[in-house]
């Protein structure tokens, strides 16, 4: 396995890293193939793969409580892509684990995945999660709460769980993120985004999910518990590669560095939408996909 380059929020750099540079920093590899809820005994007799990401994360956890997590002042947990969902699902668990800590909150970057109303556009997700409910015993690790109301692979979606999560929980996330509208709009259409020739029926396509997942995020009436940065580039994950003064997002004259640092040291409690309804391509900020209405 090659060492993982600590950048952006992780970096050790003050002039990159302001707020975060100082702070002890324990990444986890994302290993098991399904956001660390498999729970099951069944070892795959031909590759001898364990599909026990739940037990992952609970041994990562007392490990690093044992080094000096338990001492902590201040935590964070954070998730980025698939990564995103299990650091929603384990927020108030880590919360517990840490009783004497003043600060304790998560970050989801890029991990939001919501599940549309279009049952074709619905499909690759809730096959995806339900492939990983049936070989990873998922169903025991997702919220109960979640469960009786549903099937598991509707669990996974987030706006189906987080509600309950009593944990102040921040959410990074563009409505245009790669992976998101590449899986759910269909295979391929960040092009043309990326070359700014999004056709009229492209760009409808563009506006109606973003609506859908507005829609879907926590409201903004409680920014304390749930505070939010929406930009519009079309790009997949932030905390890492666009996290430095020179490169970080920007929304309403708030940069999403500025943004979560207040969130989280209790200065002001930012929920930002970005009101552009179509997205910018991630190499030129001024370049949205409108060439054609």
């Amino acid at each position: 396995m090659k060492p993982w380059w600590f950048q952006g929020i992780y970096s050790k750099t003050q002039s990159v890293n302001p707020d975060f540079y100082n702070w002890n920093k324990v990444f986890v590899r994302y290993c098991d193939g399904g956001a660390f809820t498999g729970n099951a005994e069944y070892v795959d007799p031909a590759t001898n793969l364990h599909f026990r990401g739940a037990r992952i994360f609970k041994a990562v956890m007392e490990d690093v409580l044992a080094k000096g997590l338990k001492n902590a002042q201040s935590a964070l947990l954070i998730g980025s892509s698939a990564a995103g969902y299990p650091a929603m699902l384990y927020c108030d668990r880590f919360r517990k684990l840490l009783p004497n800590t003043p600060r304790v909150k998560c970050l989801v970057d890029a991990g939001y995945f919501i599940h549309v109303k279009d049952p074709h556009q619905a499909r690759n997700f809730t096959e995806m999660y339900k492939a990983i409910v049936n070989l990873h015993g998922s169903a025991k690790t997702l919220p109960k709460s979640c469960t009786k109301k549903m099937k598991p692979e509707m669990c996974f979606f987030p706006e189906n769980m987080q509600h309950k999560i009593k944990t102040p929980l921040y959410i990074a996330m563009s409505p245009f993120d790669k992976f998101q509208i590449n899986t759910t709009i269909y295979n391929g259409i960040n092009t043309c985004i990326e070359g700014g020739n999004c056709t009229a029926t492209e760009n409808k396509l563009f506006r109606e999910f973003r609506l859908e997942f507005l829609n879907a995020l926590p409201k903004g009436n409680n920014p304390k518990l749930r505070g939010a940065f929406i930009d519009a580039r079309n790009h997949h994950t932030q905390v890492q590669g666009w996290w430095s003064p020179k490169n970080v997002t920007t929304v309403k004259n708030l940069n999403l560095m500025k943004a979560f640092a207040d969130w989280y040291y209790d200065r002001n409690y930012t929920y930002v939408i970005d009101e552009r309804d179509l997205p910018i391509s991630a190499m030129n900020d001024i370049k949205p996909c409108d060439t054609k209405k």
